[in-house]
């Protein structure tokens, strides 16, 4: 007869504790509160006098625009802010279900967690120290903007408490729905979605009904999310963060010529609503609408069109698996022949196609009520950023290593970034210069003869990226 462990649940866990850290424990919530001092430090000096200086040099009340509850544009900036809150707390849900906010280590899994010790308390720190983090900093981000917004006279002393309030009621329902994603995706758990949530509102209740082979995928999952992260590899974090194909497993891929084939390849590789079909139709129609909402206005609304050319990056990028496979894969034989080029153009009819399908309409049915030659305007800027765009995924598909100045311990992490972001800025910077070409340029062939000259620059740096990337495969 074997008899129970003396003492309690909570000092079995402080002596494990002891043991793998010594007395002063952990540390992980003197790193966190480190963290969060520094962010208030950086937002409350920096963010501060930034957003308020934006504020001031825009000034609104001169405009006849006041942000204020009760004014027009005030609450159309409200609502605003509460549909992005919605759909930020359903994106989160999404994550939850393949990285949830809990995931300790696996030694700590392994030999802790499966000990006959209450489950909410090997769980809590891992729960608390993400939770309160994600919290602090949205509450305090949303109250600089707020103060930022009063600081500039465009609203009073409650735009300050209503980012307060926006900033904290939204970044608890932010953790709330990561952590109810997490719920679903547990296989020990198995619940619905509203059950998740309604669980959720006990947090011990939430942590005591996740298993350990769940927790042991996220904590693993997201030790690979880290190692991306710190290897500069995004190829490698899409991989591990996108949801598994589960529809179409039936298709079979038939041959029908080279090129036909890698076309229909493409088709197969889209991913569930918000993340794939959805998500090009999302983005190719709004980035699209924003195109042709600029093409039809004034022509120093290049701003709007970077952003249309972001998000039509982004939906465009949605279906471009192929291109990114062929770029892990150019170092292996062409198994349907011929060369890389006309691989890597294969691959980009189906997400061109569908840029211009989607995207077209919506640029067309924007512009065309100003006149027929805005909606020709319009549609010949789509078609232009649309190249402009394509390149970019040749640019993010086809990378070489990094240049050797960001392994410098100064300035190698900002350099890092900006060579990550290139094929994002290209897009935003050439599809602003096509729209405004396509808008000054007197007539539809000079304006599209000008939108080819631009987009023909972005193609000429894919081809060299293209060309590099091979030969470094064969090396």
């Amino acid at each position: 007869m074997t008899t129970a462990p003396h003492g309690t649940d909570r000092e079995r866990l402080e002596d494990v504790t002891h043991v793998l850290h010594g007395p002063e424990g952990s540390g992980g919530w003197r790193n966190l509160l480190y963290v969060l001092y520094v962010v208030g430090l950086l937002t409350g000096i920096y963010g501060f006098t930034v957003l308020r200086g934006v504020v001031v040099v825009l000034d609104l009340p001169a405009r006849g625009w006041g942000l204020g509850v009760t004014d027009r544009v005030g609450a159309l900036v409200l609502v605003s802010l509460v549909v992005l809150v919605v759909a930020l707390v359903v994106l989160a849900h999404l994550a939850g279900r393949r990285r949830g906010p809990i995931t300790p280590a696996l030694p700590w899994l392994d030999h802790v967690a499966t000990a006959p010790v209450d489950r909410a308390l090997v769980l809590r720190d891992a729960w608390l120290l993400p939770a309160t983090g994600t919290v602090a900093g949205c509450t305090l981000v949303g109250t600089v903007l707020g103060a930022a917004v009063w600081g500039g006279g465009a609203a009073g002393p409650a735009a300050a408490l209503v980012g307060l309030g926006a900033g904290a009621a939204g970044s608890l329902a932010l953790v709330l729905a990561w952590l109810a994603g997490q719920l679903v995706a547990d296989p020990v758990a198995a619940v619905r979605p509203v059950a998740a949530v309604r669980r959720t509102l006990r947090p011990g209740a939430a942590l005591r009904a996740l298993g350990i082979e769940g927790l042991r995928t996220h904590s693993a999952r997201s030790s690979r999310l880290g190692g991306a992260a710190l290897a500069g590899d995004p190829r490698a974090a899409r991989l591990e963060a996108a949801a598994p194909v589960r529809r179409g497993r039936h298709l079979a891929l038939r041959s029908r010529g080279p090129v036909r084939t890698l076309v229909s390849r493409t088709g197969l590789t889209g991913q569930d609503l918000l993340t794939g079909r959805g998500g090009v139709l999302l983005r190719g129609a709004g980035g699209g609408a924003a195109l042709g909402a600029v093409a039809g206005g004034a022509a120093r609304n290049v701003v709007p069109a970077a952003l249309a050319a972001l998000a039509l990056h982004v939906g465009t990028g949605l279906l471009s698996e192929g291109l990114r496979l062929q770029g892990d894969t150019l170092g292996s034989p062409r198994l349907l022949g011929g060369s890389v080029t006309r691989e890597a153009l294969a691959h980009g009819v189906l997400p061109f196609l569908a840029l211009l399908v989607v995207g077209l309409p919506a640029a067309v049915a924007l512009a065309l009520p100003a006149s027929a030659a805005e909606g020709l305007v319009a549609a010949l800027a789509l078609v232009g950023v649309g190249v402009v765009v394509l390149a970019g995924q040749w640019l993010a598909a086809f990378r070489v290593r990094p240049p050797t100045l960001v392994f410098v311990a100064e300035s190698g992490p900002a350099l890092l970034v900006a060579w990550l972001l290139l094929p994002l800025v290209l897009s935003a910077s050439a599809g602003a210069a096509v729209t405004r070409l396509v808008q000054v340029a007197p007539g539809a062939p000079v304006a599209g003869a000008w939108a080819a000259a631009v987009a023909a620059v972005p193609w000429l740096l894919a081809r060299r990226s293209l060309r590099r990337a091979a030969g470094a495969h064969r090396d």
